[in-house]
């Protein structure tokens, strides 16, 4: 039971810094206004997202087959946040 109390409080410590990275980046995207920094900044969501999913539902759940299927979901937001990010630097 304690292993799984602090794998949720690392999961919240891990949005509560992207949630402060994503209104970091936009605060930067509000002096430059330069248009890939949103697409930065969405991929960069979408990663932070992916990245605390999986472990939000097992702390919901727990060990069902709900939560085997919700590692495949986040990953797969992972790959868009990432994907999002790439296109945002490229640009």
């Amino acid at each position: 039971m304690p292993f799984e109390v602090l794998h949720g409080v690392l999961a919240i410590i891990t949005l509560l810094m992207g949630a402060a990275l994503n209104v970091l980046v936009y605060f930067s995207y509000q002096r430059v206004k330069d248009k890939t920094l949103l697409l930065f900044n969405l991929g960069l969501f979408l990663l932070v997202i992916g990245i605390v999913f999986s472990d939000s539902v097992a702390m919901v759940q727990g060990e069902t087959a709900i939560s085997y299927w919700s590692i495949v979901i986040a990953r797969l937001f992972q790959i868009a946040g990432i994907g999002c990010m790439i296109t945002g630097v490229v640009r």
